[in-house]
């Protein structure tokens, strides 16, 4: 049996945990649906495939046309919600030959999203084939007979008082309804009543079809044609164009404060190179001036620390790091004027719980949790972020387990960024960065994340850098991309 092509297809063997989101806060500017996306990361032909569709929707009538053929798909919902609703026969009859009209459309707004990229390519000509069609033309036909039968069927209902229909007539007037209008046009005060929805109930419908029973086996013929038609196949389709038209609205309220995006260039080798990135979390706290930052991870030097004063803008940078690597990993834009990144296999956070230890408690706590982060990154490349980790216990045990935690990140060949207030970091062979004050701004309360110490490795890479001997330059000469 041939299934409908997916929309989005993911790397379903890795999941990014549900903290990962809470601690880059990325659950304040995105809903639940968009998040079940982001927690799959992309293979990089998935990542293209995306990031072509979201240059296609920085024109508004590509927008409009996507949330066009949403409403579409949703009105398919929504019928068959109605059907499975129906408790009688006619009522039944009726949302059926509805759900036969809502599938159509749906089919048909997919078939129209062909001109969306390679990602929509393969969902296009599947509703283009010919049996789909074939099963659409049929369907078209029962449609309108169902409804013709249906109509025959009212034909036999009469009543004076009270609209009584077995398909809905919205344009029938009742005599009581012309006599109303008559007495207002002489004058007369003539009390509004509430609209009712009058209902067919079940003996009137059970009456109907032994009256009309052999339009009723008509109708039940064309029904069984469809048995096993999948009415819901084009629904699964709901929450991913959701999700692109949600990533997009993030877009626009980004854009209103001068925040641009971008495609990041996927990177061949480890990396995560950025000018001018933006943590875009903050949004959730309105915030009309963010600051950007440079991000700059290579395999020479994958892994530093951060250091500065508390609300220098720490955790607003390795948020900005986090929640760009993570919008990258799905296919989406990141909030940077360029960027390279490499698709890391899993992206793991380690924050401070909200919860109460004492000291052992929690410093027993963090260290369970580092070591699962280490274990879930086992031989994948992965990038780490620590916020504060061992920050709650004395200064020369939180040091130590530091020290074993960026060994251990080293030897396993992470990435990753450890915000701390550890000095002593100072003294290791690691990058570290700092935040300091920005000279330019005359409040002097904006920051920026500067290098304060290269690693003893990074001073032989960039002499190899300045002769043109590392191992990006090698390579572009290679293959004839240098001279």
């Amino acid at each position: 049996m041939i299934h409908a092509p997916r929309l989005l297809n993911n790397r379903f063997t890795t999941l990014l945990p549900n903290t990962l989101f809470s601690d880059l806060q990325i659950d304040k500017i995105l809903s639940a649906q968009a998040i079940a996306v982001l927690q799959h990361p992309c293979e990089p032909n998935e990542i293209a495939r995306r990031n072509e569709l979201f240059l296609l929707l920085d024109k508004s009538e590509n927008v409009a046309h996507m949330e066009n053929t949403l409403s579409v798909l949703c009105a398919n919902e929504r019928a068959l919600y109605l059907l499975k609703e129906a408790k009688i026969p006619l009522d039944t009859y009726y949302r059926q030959a509805e759900l036969f009209e809502a599938y159509l459309a749906s089919c048909e707004a997919l078939v129209s999203m062909y001109g969306f990229g390679e990602l929509f390519a393969d969902v296009a000509d599947y509703y283009s084939s010919e049996k789909s069609r074939n099963l659409r033309s049929e369907m078209k036909k029962s449609a309108h007979k169902i409804r013709s039968l249906l109509l025959e069927m009212n034909a036999g209902l009469l009543s004076f008082a009270d609209k009584n229909w077995l398909t809905p007539d919205y344009e029938a007037v009742s005599e009581i309804e012309n006599i109303s209008v008559c007495a207002e046009r002489l004058g007369f005060a003539v009390p509004k009543k509430k609209p009712q929805n009058t209902k067919i109930n079940l003996s009137l419908s059970d009456a109907m079809c032994r009256l009309y029973s052999d339009k009723v086996a008509q109708i039940e013929d064309e029904i069984a044609k469809y048995a096993d038609a999948d009415f819901y196949e084009p629904t699964a389709y709901i929450p991913e164009i959701k999700f692109f038209l949600e990533i997009h609205g993030l877009i626009q309220r980004a854009a209103k404060i001068d925040v641009p995006h971008s495609n990041a260039k996927i990177a061949q080798t480890p990396k995560y190179i950025a000018k001018r990135l933006y943590d875009v979390s903050l949004l959730a706290k309105k915030c009309e001036n963010i600051v950007p930052n440079d991000a700059d991870f290579t395999e020479n030097e994958p892994f530093c620390f951060l250091l500065g004063a508390n609300g220098g803008g720490k955790t607003t940078y390795l948020r900005a790091l986090g929640v760009n690597l993570v919008f990258f990993l799905a296919g989406c834009p990141v909030f940077a004027k360029e960027a390279e990144i490499y698709p890391f296999d899993i992206v793991l956070s380690h924050f401070p719980k909200d919860e109460r230890f004492d000291n052992t408690g929690r410093l027993d706590e963090e260290r369970k949790r580092t070591e699962e982060m280490l274990n879930m990154a086992e031989n994948k490349v992965a990038f780490l972020f620590f916020n504060e980790t061992f920050s709650g216990t004395d200064d020369k045990r939180g040091f130590e387990l530091l020290t074993d935690t960026a060994e251990k990140i080293e030897e396993s060949k992470h990435f990753g960024l450890y915000v701390t207030h550890f000095h002593e970091v100072m003294s290791l062979d690691y990058p570290v960065l700092s935040a300091e004050v920005d000279l330019t701004d005359a409040n002097k309360r904006t920051f920026r994340i500067v290098r304060s110490k290269g690693s003893a490795s990074s001073y032989a890479a960039d002499i190899l850098k300045k002769y043109r001997l590392d191992k990006d330059s090698l390579e572009s000469r290679r293959y004839g991309h240098g001279n």
